[in-house]
């Protein structure tokens, strides 16, 4: 990579984290929060996507290497959707190499595609001598993908991938966003964050697939009271687990991860497997008071909360084959790591 960035005069490089969701997670999706609003609580995490955008020396084409490569003599002609219209969006229309690298694979359930599409933004804007707010790069992303792209997900990535830290969020049926920091005594974190255990499942997610499911039940009116009180459910899981955050009843959240667990499962089929359930079946047999597989579920990281005995713990987890990732919390959100002009 070194010497790849000697060939370009004008690079930016932006570096922004992936998350967790910590309870009420699902409500911010639009289908619901138009009708019910939305609250949940999310934490920006040291796993990072970081963008490359440069200057080419040769030609006014846009290249993309990213799933795969691909380039193009007009913006119009990208295959990726979210990239077509963040260098739209940020009016870069020719000449320009964009990369990106990625601590987790695609459809890990961490909230990369929202971390790209911030950090894909910033990139752009650095690049073109332009300063945004990470508020304006929440908005302007979580815009990109819902009211442009019509995906069926919400903006909780969008948000805390851009403003970084541990937050508390409400969406109106507007869909109006509100967020606020949390006030959490530093020994309260690094107590959380000593006890949430990361793992690597090796399987993949499809957000779209699952959130789109939970969409068509309510259209169809196939279980569609049972998912709109599931979600009730967990938006006011996600409320209590703030007031439990501020408070510092750090077990209570721990604990929380299995109440929402077993709502989350009411919400799909897809939300689970028996893979999936086997290990978390294990986990909590091993020691952990509660867990979730991240993001909207099916595939994916999971996180357990493991407050004693966490080596004999992580034993168990390597003997089933899960892959453990030190992780801690990001309090920067979205930023630039090299500016060259």
């Amino acid at each position: 990579m070194e010497i790849a960035l000697l060939y370009y005069m004008t690079l930016s490089i932006t570096q922004t984290p992936m998350r967790l969701t910590l309870g009420g997670g699902g409500t911010d999706v639009i289908w619901y929060s138009r009708l019910h609003g939305g609250a949940w609580i999310s934490a920006a995490l040291t796993l990072y996507v970081r963008v490359f955008v440069a200057r080419r020396k040769d030609d006014d084409l846009i290249r993309t290497s990213l799933e795969t490569t691909e380039v193009v003599d007009d913006y119009r002609k990208l295959t990726n959707p979210i990239v077509q219209e963040c260098v739209r969006q940020a009016g870069v229309s020719s000449g320009v190499d964009i990369y990106a690298i990625s601590d987790a694979s695609p459809r890990s359930g961490l909230g990369g595609s929202g971390a790209f599409e911030v950090g894909l933004l910033h990139a752009l804007y650095t690049y073109k001598g332009k300063s945004i707010t990470q508020l304006e790069l929440a908005q302007q992303a979580a815009d990109i993908e819902i009211q442009r792209l019509k995906k069926p997900v919400g903006p909780q990535d969008q948000y805390i991938t851009a403003l970084g830290g541990i937050r508390y969020f409400e969406i109106d049926k507007k869909g109006n966003v509100f967020q606020e920091r949390l006030k959490i005594h530093p020994e309260i974190i690094e107590r959380l964050q000593s006890n949430l255990l990361f793992f690597k499942t090796g399987m993949q997610h499809d957000t779209a697939a699952i959130l789109g499911d939970q969409k068509k039940q309510v259209e169809t009116g196939g279980h569609s009271d049972s998912v709109i009180y599931a979600l009730d459910e967990i938006k006011e899981l996600g409320r209590e687990v703030k007031m439990w955050l501020e408070k510092g009843r750090v077990d209570d959240v721990g604990s929380s991860f299995h109440t929402h667990w077993l709502i989350k499962r009411r919400l799909s089929e897809k939300v689970s497997n028996a893979n999936i359930d086997a290990w978390y079946e294990e986990a909590i047999k091993a020691g952990a008071l509660g867990g979730k597989i991240m993001g909207a579920g099916g595939g994916g990281w999971f996180v357990f909360y493991v407050p004693k005995q966490k080596n004999k713990f992580r034993d168990r987890m390597r003997q089933i084959g899960l892959e453990e990732r030190n992780v801690q919390f990001d309090f920067t959100g979205t930023r630039v790591i090299l500016n060259q002009q």
